[in-house]
């Protein structure tokens, strides 16, 4: 675009003002008479010399000059007489002004034109557009490749489809011409085989015979030579002779018989032989053993009291030695843990018992500590991790804490430390009965409303602070009127129903006064657990009970009613 627009500038004529067009004139014309000039003068000066030259050539010809001497001679450097200087226009320099780059032009356009022409650039920037350009083209060829497999790809994706549309179509009406043209020939076949069947029955058969009848070839070198295989093989003859003999007997049933009978005889008296025989060896012996025994107890009776009493003594010593080792104990540091170190159930020795990180050495130091001395600081160790657990999350691992706190149980020497353990798992076990009573409560059904009063119930019998307790009895009651409404709308619906309608509602106030057998027994566990904390599982069982108890009763007293009541309706 640039260089059109150059051509077009250097082509066009000057649409100039005429003052800058004067101006331009008179330069053009005043360099033409300087350039006048200094050729006349140059043409004179030329001539000038040249006569001069040709003068001294005349003269100087007559000498000969020798190669080496035209070699080193030497010429003066050419000066003019006076250096040219061109007449300064100084009305034209008043109004000089640089001709524009491009013409015929908008500014910007202009500007745009000139910053490329003037731009200055090397092989590097060039490279690198030629690069990007290339870069350029081959990712729009890339493009239009792709584009081209892309619209190839579902061309031919779709031509694909519908071949296998059309060959299903051509298989499918293939496959139920073939169904038909099967279930023609079955039905064809069949009655084919109908047919048979009953021609089949009046239709005879003529008898096979054979054209020759086979008789087999006989060997007669065979026959001359032969000889019955024995009996048996393998034994010597006087042996083969008895089983042959054995094989060959005739026998009848009353022979067979009496031979069972004789050797049934025979085996009975050779028994009987035999028990006499063993019951006076059993004898003999017997009063021999009964001899030896009383000489041998008369020797031992009195060597067994000695060891006895030796050795009651031995053991009393060693059992009295090795418990009043074992209930000793020992406190030692070891980089910076307290130990707990127990003595053995043996007379001497020690055995590490654990470890209690954290917990500082007691102020007085002994050499021995009794049970009274170290269990309370493995008590009070458990029931710190537990506290410390209960306190780092909303949600602490419960299991965890009740596993310390069992364990901390088991080191409790005094009632108030069990107290207050138990008092950290009543308060474990009433979050939790208190959890599930609001997820049964919050299901909303009559039968989950019973079963969030079960664990209300349980809930009141911990022994828990007056508050916790105050709000388990609210909940309940809150409950109870929940429930008697439920129960209320309920029998409004179904007031006129059918006979079975009615005994829904029955079962209903059944439920009802399972309630109320709950309540009459949860005051008496109540008043039995006043100085103890009661284990939740053993209450629950005994709730359980009760109403198991109490609903056999109702059920009986309404079947009775439904029975008399079924005649009248």
């Amino acid at each position: 675009m640039g260089k059109k627009s150059l051509i077009k500038s250097t082509t066009k004529k000057k649409t100039k003002s005429a003052k800058k067009d004067e101006v331009k004139k008179t330069a053009k014309k005043a360099k033409v008479i300087a350039k006048a000039a200094v050729k006349a003068e140059t043409t004179a000066k030329t001539k000038a010399a040249a006569k001069t030259r040709s003068k001294k050539t005349v003269a100087t010809a007559k000498k000969k000059v020798s190669l080496k001497d035209l070699i080193l001679k030497k010429f003066k450097a050419w000066k003019p007489a006076e250096i040219f200087r061109a007449a300064v226009d100084e009305e034209y320099l008043k109004n000089f002004a640089s001709p524009p780059i491009v013409s015929d032009l908008s500014d910007k356009e202009a500007r745009r034109i000139k910053k490329l022409l003037l731009k200055k650039r090397d092989m590097a920037t060039i490279r690198a557009e030629i690069k990007k350009e290339a870069a350029k083209k081959a990712a729009a060829k890339k493009a239009v490749a792709e584009k081209a497999a892309a619209e190839k790809a579902a061309a031919e994706k779709a031509a694909a489809e519908k071949a296998a549309a059309e060959k299903a179509a051509a298989e499918k009406v293939a496959a139920e011409k073939a169904a038909a043209e099967k279930a023609t020939a079955e039905k064809v076949a069949a009655e084919k085989i109908k047919a048979y069947l009953k021609t089949l029955p009046l239709k005879k058969f003529k008898a096979w015979k054979p054209a020759e009848i086979f008789r087999a070839a006989v060997d007669e070198e065979y026959l001359k030579n032969f000889a019955s295989p024995s009996i048996v093989s393998g034994l010597s003859d006087k042996e083969a002779r008895r089983i042959k003999k054995l094989l060959l007997k005739k026998r009848d049933m009353a022979t067979i018989r009496a031979e069972i009978k004789e050797e049934a005889v025979e085996r009975e008296a050779a028994e009987k032989a035999a028990a006499e025989k063993a019951a006076a060896e059993r004898e003999a012996a017997e009063k021999a053993a009964v001899e030896r025994e009383a000489a041998e107890k008369a020797t031992m009776k009195k060597v067994i009291i000695g060891l006895a009493s030796g050795f009651i003594i031995l053991v009393a010593l060693i059992f009295s030695a090795s418990s009043s080792n074992n209930s000793k104990y020992y406190i030692k540091e070891k980089a910076g843990v307290l130990e707990i170190w127990q003595g053995r159930y043996a007379p001497l020795g020690e055995e590490w018992m654990m470890s209690l990180p954290g917990v500082p050495l007691p102020e007085q130091i002994n050499a021995v500590y009794s049970e009274t001395e170290v269990f309370p600081l493995i008590f009070n160790y458990y029931i710190d991790k537990a506290d410390a657990i209960s306190g780092m999350s909303d949600t602490p691992d419960y299991v965890v804490i009740k596993s310390y706190l069992n364990e901390a149980l088991l080191f409790a020497t005094t009632g108030d430390f069990r107290k207050k353990a138990y008092s950290r798992l009543n308060d474990i076990k009433f979050n939790d009965l208190m959890y599930k009573a609001g997820v049964a409560e919050s299901r909303g059904a009559v039968s989950d409303l019973d079963e969030a009063i079960r664990y209300l119930n349980t809930a009141s019998l911990l022994k828990v602070g007056a508050g916790k307790s105050d709000v388990v009895k609210q909940k309940i009651e809150s409950i109870k009127e929940q429930k008697a409404e439920m129960i209320e709308a309920q029998v409004a619906e179904e007031a006129t129903g059918t006979a079975s309608v009615k005994f829904d509602v029955v079962k209903q106030k059944t439920e009802s006064t399972k309630e109320q057998s709950a309540e009459i027994k949860t005051p008496m566990i109540e008043g039995s657990t006043d100085s103890v904390s009661v284990e939740p599982d053993v209450v629950e069982q005994k709730i359980v009970s009760a109403e198991k108890q109490s609903a056999e009763m109702i059920e009986a007293q309404v079947a009775e009613e439904a029975a008399v009541s079924a005649p009248a309706e």
